[in-house]
């Protein structure tokens, strides 16, 4: 997918798209610069051996919102294989990107990997969130899956900003022993990178990220030039609520 700025419009103006995946035109819902676009998987899920691939660009001064239509359901593998998702994001001068946080579901016997790769100007603006489930946990398959690896790279410019790998393997590692997950289920996080983060007040963040006794979060600062916060706990829905809450507050920082 490619976007640019057009009329004080941002454009979805180049789209190859290949079944499962389809993505949604441009809707402009409470900002005529910003285009939202949905992103669907018609297959319902991920089977073993799919590899999914985005490659998303955004060019000079575009300014886009990208939303997943549902969760991302990684089904059982019963071949060994795992389910591979590559993303590879592009922003070019002012460019700015919301990628707004669906769960990641692994069922029992999943095998998962993900990788997301993130180019950057030195003034464009990315704010990304994820979740990771730890399985449906509604039919009691908390951590029954086999292989769950995920690495997440930003780099600004020609500096690598952030590199961060997970590698969750359940029947090697109980992952709710003391320091790791403990009682916790979700791991939820944001990562926020602008030239405006200086006039974020990480002492008020931290703060703010203690008021909730059902979460477990703390807040990094990255080089002063963006903020990773992760959070633990059990809570699905108030994870969401508290990300998009101060995700919400980063942008509109923009304003």
């Amino acid at each position: 997918m490619e976007f640019q700025k057009r009329n004080n419009r941002t454009l979805l103006t180049n789209c190859f798209q290949q079944p499962p995946l389809k993505a949604s035109r441009e809707l402009y819902l409470s900002n005529k610069e910003k285009a939202t676009v949905y992103i669907m998987e018609s297959s319902g899920g991920m089977v073993a051996g799919d590899c999914n691939e985005f490659d998303v660009h955004l060019m000079k001064d575009a300014n886009v919102c990208l939303r997943q239509q549902s969760a991302t359901k990684v089904y059982p593998s019963l071949n060994e294989l795992s389910c591979v998702q590559h993303f590879s994001v592009k922003l070019d001068e002012r460019a700015r990107l919301e990628w707004t946080p669906e769960v990641i579901i692994p069922f029992e016997h999943a095998r998962f990997s993900g990788n997301t790769n993130i180019q950057m100007k030195q003034e464009s603006t990315l704010l990304w969130g994820e979740i990771i489930a730890p399985g449906r946990e509604k039919r009691n398959e908390c951590f029954h899956y086999d292989d769950f690896r995920s690495s997440f790279q930003i780099w600004l410019e020609e500096e690598c900003l952030a590199y961060d790998t997970l590698h969750l393997s359940p029947a090697m590692m109980p992952l709710q022993q003391m320091g790791l997950l403990e009682n916790s289920l979700y791991i939820g996080s944001l990562w926020f990178v602008s030239p405006v983060v200086q006039e974020v007040n990480l002492k008020d963040i931290h703060e703010q990220l203690q008021e909730s006794e059902q979460l477990k979060a703390s807040v990094t600062s990255l080089e002063g030039k963006g903020v990773h916060i992760r959070w633990l706990g059990s809570d699905l829905w108030l994870m969401k609520k508290e990300i998009n809450k101060l995700g919400k507050k980063f942008i509109d920082l923009q304003k």
